[in-house]
């Protein structure tokens, strides 16, 4: 039986159910007023992989799953602007529930996509009102509760294994909210299990004690008490729900119920994108349709997410979910492979402890504390081992069982049409002949069709290409800056190197490198672009554009790697003189390349371009300069010498967003001495920026806010960096 840390006793217990053969379980579900991303779903997968091992050990369980839905989204959330498409939603007419059941839809299609199980019952808070308020009324009745200004709060000091859970105790426990504490409380450590509703909120209920809403605690125990009881086996969520959630959900179900709530605790760990938090201000929240719509399989994550152990920190990167999209690709092979192998005497074992041997092994590592990353190395193993191949293919099968990846959807035959079944009978006919030069030409004609070719013996097996396989056929792709080979101790190739960083907007970059190769004409001149994760045909215009120009050069990114990170992508490769970074919302109208190496021939100059900035106090940068000197140069233009990198360096990649990265950039070159200077006359038109334009107001802001905080941070004690020397009393602000 499965063994596995419970986080309420803080030690690794086999699970006992209550009820011999039958496990009931919890798992906190979404709230759905926006899209689950991928550090949401590792959560869920976790979940799903308790309940497959306790499936296969012969229980029956039995899973509930919530769904937080926006009635009971603070109004304010809503009227503040938070989300664009609630906003966008609302405007054209849709009730709160309409856009809840819109991101139910989403969050179902995604665990479809990585086949996590569906629960039994997905129950939605908003239709469990009167189970929560009789909860209540029991915690008023017992002396656990009680009423202040409208609010019900829970009395902590009513129970006093408060913080049992996540050892949150006495002095040390923190309020669980960002707000100001809460004048009505007895005690900070009180919670809300019922609010009153304030004046304008149009999601509100009837209570014994006026309109309202419930707290966000009471929802699970009240649906968790009707579909499991007052006692049950297994309660799941993030580590980030210990507390304060479940810490609440334990005190109000044992206060109601004057019993122990729940068994075992399971809490899966946080994921990291690129080594950080995933954040829309850090612009690394991916969802699923994100990783689909750059060729990989959803299943691809299951994957990867079974290399790391539930319970350890897992840092997500599109090169570990490429290594894992192959990993799971060779395991399909493999079954394909196997299922295609001669059934004779070889095809299984007559020992069938050998066998069992590997099956055991197996089952052994996935019951202890669910370690699927040892179950996959055993799995490995088995397949490299000398096992014929039909025992492989039942012991894999077995083991998918808990894995979940589909294998024995794998055809041993796929379909093709008969221009392709003539292509490979005419190979085979070739390679019968020896004429290996040209059964080779008819593989490469093949792969170009999105057909992998695989020869075992006198067979050939054909299978269409995964579209990870089609993409890498077409292009390759990097995953971050270091990947890339730095070219700047390499000489100069050309005089000047164009640098667009390009995140989608086709249109734009098409127009913007047009443009500055129709105004380059026989210069001596390179335009390269970074396609920083685009996924609407920027990549495919760029790979088209380059045969035609020969000095258009194009580096693909498998993801949006960040603004500092694209750019020194292409400061890497550059081989001109002079660098011109270009936004693609910028068009070239004329002759820019005199102004940018005459500017640049006064080796004083650092940066140089149209749009500079000024500022008295680091607080606000202001585009006041029209000719001379200035404190920073905008990146719409900003050109510089390839030979000075070595003094100033690269660019800063904590800065994942563009805002502010040019001041830093700039300050960086007046720290190593260079003078910033602006000639407003270039011939340069800005267009929209749709980068700063699809963002609303709070989006701008936090973005801005937090680059600027950056900024701050490494030169707000470098007064004397500043054209104003005078400038000081530094407070945080930001660019407007």
């Amino acid at each position: 039986m499965l063994r596995i840390y419970n986080t309420l006793t803080k030690i690794t217990e086999e699970i006992k159910p209550i009820t011999p053969g039958r496990i009931s379980m919890y798992t906190c579900g979404p709230t759905v007023y926006r899209y689950a991303h991928i550090g949401n779903l590792r959560t869920y997968l976790m979940a799903d992989w308790i309940r497959r091992v306790l499936t296969a050990d012969g229980c029956a369980v039995y899973h509930i799953k919530n769904i937080t839905d926006v009635g009971h989204m603070r109004q304010e959330l809503v009227e503040a602007g938070g989300d664009k498409m609630i906003m966008a939603a609302l405007e054209e007419g849709k009730t709160i529930q309409e856009i809840g059941e819109f991101y139910a839809d989403c969050f179902w299609r995604d665990e479809r996509q990585i086949n996590i199980l569906p629960a039994h019952v997905f129950p939605w808070a908003s239709q469990h009102i009167p189970e929560m308020l009789e909860m209540v009324g029991t915690l008023i009745d017992k002396g656990a509760a009680y009423e202040a200004g409208g609010n019900i709060y829970f009395d902590v000091n009513s129970y006093p294994e408060y913080g049992k859970l996540s050892n949150n105790f006495g002095g040390d426990l923190l309020e669980g909210v960002r707000a100001e504490a809460d004048p009505l409380k007895r005690d900070p450590r009180d919670f809300t299990l019922w609010k009153a509703a304030e004046p304008g909120r149009d999601v509100k209920w009837d209570s014994p004690w006026g309109e309202g809403f419930p707290g966000w605690h009471i929802e699970c125990s009240a649906m968790a008490h009707k579909y499991l009881g007052e006692q049950f086996d297994i309660h799941t969520g993030g580590v980030d729900n210990v507390f304060p959630h479940h810490e609440d959900e334990i005190a109000q179900s044992e206060g109601t119920f004057g019993a122990r709530h729940v068994n075992y605790w399971v809490h899966g760990q946080h994921l990291l994108a690129d080594g950080a938090k995933m954040a829309k201000s850090a612009g690394n929240v991916f969802l699923i349709d994100d990783l689909a719509a750059r060729g990989f399989d959803p299943l691809a994550f299951r994957y990867l997410c079974m290399t790391v152990r539930y319970r350890h920190r897992m840092n997500f990167t599109f090169t570990s979910l490429r290594a894992a999209e192959k990993a799971l690709t060779g395991l399909r092979n493999r079954v394909w492979h196997w299922q295609n192998a001669p059934q004779d005497d070889t095809a299984h074992l007559d020992d069938r402890s050998v066998v069992e041997e590997w099956r055991n092994r197996f089952w052994d590592a996935v019951h202890n504390d669910l370690d699927l990353p040892r179950g996959l190395a055993i799995t490995w193993d088995m397949v490299s081992s000398h096992l014929p191949p039909g025992d492989k293919l039942e012991l894999i099968l077995d083991f998918d069982r808990v894995f979940g990846l589909n294998l024995d959807d794998v055809p041993a035959q796929y379909e093709v049409g008969p221009d392709t079944a003539e292509l490979v009978a005419r190979r085979a006919a070739l390679r019968r002949q020896a004429a290996f030069a040209a059964a080779d030409a008819l593989r490469a004609d093949a792969v170009s069709g999105g057909l992998v070719i695989e020869d075992t013996g006198e067979d050939t097996r054909v299978r269409p290409q995964t579209s990870l396989e089609q993409q890498e056929a077409r292009w390759s792709s990097v995953s971050a800056s270091r990947e890339v080979p730095s070219l700047l101790a390499e000489p100069d190739l050309y005089d000047y190197s164009f640098l667009i960083n390009a995140y989608d907007y086709v249109d734009d970059v098409r127009r913007c490198v047009t443009a500055i190769l129709n105004h380059t004409g026989d210069a001596s001149a390179e335009v390269i672009v970074v396609d920083n994760g685009s996924t609407d045909g920027t990549a495919e215009y760029l790979e088209e554009a380059t045969q035609e120009h020969p000095n258009l050069k194009v580096i693909h990114c498998d993801h949006v790697v960040g603004d500092a990170a694209g750019k020194n992508i292409g400061i890497k490769q550059a081989r001109g003189r002079y660098i011109v970074v270009m936004d693609a919302s910028t068009e070239v109208v004329g002759d820019i390349l005199t102004p940018v190496s005459e500017s640049l021939s006064d080796e004083t100059v650092g940066v140089f371009g149209p749009y500079g900035l000024t500022t008295d106090d680091m607080q606000h940068f202001h585009e006041e300069v029209e000719q001379g000197d200035a404190d920073a140069m905008q990146a719409y233009c900003m050109a510089f010498r390839r030979a000075d990198l070595s003094a100033v360096g690269l660019m800063h990649e904590s800065f994942r967003f563009y805002r502010n990265l040019d001041i830093d950039y700039c300050f960086q070159f007046k720290n190593a001495g260079f003078r910033i200077v602006c000639d407003s006359k270039l011939p340069l038109v800005r267009h929209e920026h749709r980068q700063w334009e699809e963002l609303d107001e709070n989006q701008r802001n936090e973005l801005s806010r937090k680059n600027f905080g950056r900024f701050l941070k490494r030169w707000g004690n470098r007064p004397d960096l500043l054209i104003n020397p005078a400038a000081r009393g530094f407070e945080t602000g930001f660019r407007h």
